[in-house]
């Protein structure tokens, strides 16, 4: 049989190991991540961005750099009271305006106070100033984290593209978790059923029902669910996250389309991205709209997916009659017990064609046959429509699209097909949005979610991506001076 681009796939035994054991150097205590948040651009950047005091009423005591800081450093110390305690200390608040006047110059640090904000203090910061600002502030961190990506090495412009076989830091990672609900109370009065009091309860109103786990093993679980977009390479502290979003809906359908929506936003930033690498919430409709604008999509096919039909291929006089199995082209043998099986068809290439509105995908196919192996090129990935460009038959007769025959070629047909060894080697660099979902948890206090309703929420998600970025950016330095000092030596 001709050799398959993609290989066949492994015994999980036998596959190879690419866990590494976390180091002491690895490490990142909370003093280094302070500092990481204190040194990070993009803060003071953003700083620019909000408005500026207002000449009337109480003038405002810090200036907007603060409370970014604050921002930052919340998830770090995992709630707003810790954050304040911790800036209290005379020698943490040396080391904020020492940072303000490396960055924003002399003329701005002595606007500071001598102490620190209260956290009442930033939570009314955090509602008058940054929530107001919120959708400017989160563009601009999309707009720098890609910079940054492009920087420390990810989606390089001058590595070759194997589709087959991408790199991770060729690829973007998303997922979608949902912290729990910083109040358990579903209804703000409720009845104490031996006293008869009323009591009061406070309650999230962002706050819903989500399902996790799959399709298969669900589970219940009561909060807002943010979805993640991020690249990295190999190491530890590599990852920067591009993009987040709140994802309103209850739906597996909902988050699919929230990320479909980053991920397409993100491939206009970084043009020599080659996919994305999701979980089985991704169906053919979203991995055809990115297979749309030229990007990979590697996840698991779905379980109710079943063998189709595809099309008998008359090129001999034995003819071969072709299926869609396991998200690729199986071709139907008899055995000589007079049952049948697909037999998967092996592909040659995956070829990418770029065109001026959307790109093209196919399968390089190489028919096994007595009379001798046959070519055939079969579109993947992507379901044509009557606005497609026409496809026409041997005999020059148009043919009908995938959607007028009810044929849906985005769902049964991937590019890197599951039950295959490209699948297996790329697929677990799904596991990095686990990681962030870890770390997002870890950030939280008694691991839930520390403010009520979507705009303080979005706030508080924007400081976690802020504080992951600023220390990826301090260990990207760190090693590029070590390099450097090494090569000279």
């Amino acid at each position: 049989m001709p050799e398959d681009v993609f290989g066949a796939a492994l015994p999980e035994s036998e596959l190879p190991s690419r866990k590494f054991q976390l180091t002491d150097k690895d490490q990142r205590s909370v003093s280094e991540r302070v500092r990481d948040c204190l040194d990070y651009p993009l803060l003071y950047e953003m700083a620019e961005l909000l408005p500026a005091p207002s000449a009337a009423g109480c003038p405002r005591e810090y200036p907007a750099i603060v409370y970014l800081i604050m921002a930052a450093l919340t998830p770090v110390t995992k709630s707003k009271r810790s954050t304040a305690g911790l800036l209290a200390s005379p020698q943490e608040w040396r080391r904020v305006r020492a940072g303000v006047r490396r960055h924003l110059g002399r003329r701005v640090a002595a606007q500071l106070p001598l102490n620190a904000p209260s956290r009442g203090q930033y939570h009314y910061a955090v509602g008058k100033l940054l929530v107001p600002s919120i959708d400017l502030l989160e563009e601009e961190f999309r707009r720098y984290a890609t910079q940054q990506a492009l920087v420390q090495g990810l989606f390089p412009a001058g590595v070759p593209k194997v589709w087959s076989r991408p790199e991770r830091r060729q690829l973007l990672v998303g997922d979608a978790t949902v912290p729990k609900a910083p109040s358990k109370s579903r209804l703000r009065e409720t009845v104490d059923p031996v006293t008869g009091e009323l009591r009061s309860h406070r309650v999230d109103p962002a706050a819903r029902d989500y399902y996790e786990n799959g399709e298969k093993a669900k589970r219940l679980v009561r909060g807002t669910k943010w979805f993640f977009a991020s690249g990295r390479d190999d190491g530890y502290w590599t990852r920067v996250i591009l993009s987040f979003a709140h994802v309103a809906g209850g739906a597996y359908g909902d988050e699919a389309a929230v990320a479909v929506r980053q991920f397409t936003l993100l491939k206009s930033e970084l043009v020599d991205c080659m996919g994305v690498v999701y979980d089985g919430a991704f169906r053919g409709v979203h991995r055809d709209a990115l297979a749309r604008q030229g990007l990979l999509t590697v996840n698991k096919q779905h379980g109710s997916v079943v063998p189709v039909f595809y099309e008998r291929v008359t090129a001999c006089r034995r003819g071969h009659s072709l299926w869609c199995d396991q998200g690729r082209i199986a071709e139907s043998v008899r055995l000589d017990d007079g049952t049948r099986i697909l037999e998967p068809v092996p592909v040659t290439k995956l070829e990418h064609r770029a065109g001026v509105s959307k790109s093209r995908w196919y399968h390089v196919l190489l028919i096994p046959c007595r009379h001798g192996s046959h070519e055939f090129r079969l579109p993947v990935g992507i379901t044509t429509t009557p606005a497609d460009r026409a496809l026409r038959g041997v005999d020059g007769r148009p043919l009908k699209s995938d959607s007028q025959r009810g044929f849906y070629r985005a769902e049964l047909l991937q590019q890197i097909p599951e039950p295959t060894l490209s699948h297996q080697l790329v697929y677990p660099y799904r596991s990095d949005s686990e990681s962030v979902h870890s770390q997002f948890d870890l950030s939280l206090w008694n691991r839930r979610m520390i403010a009520y309703g979507v705009e303080r929420q979005k706030a508080f998600v924007l400081g976690f991506a802020l504080s992951q970025n600023a220390t990826s950016h301090q260990v990207f330095r760190a090693r590029h001076n070590a390099q450097q000092v090494s090569a000279t030596a």
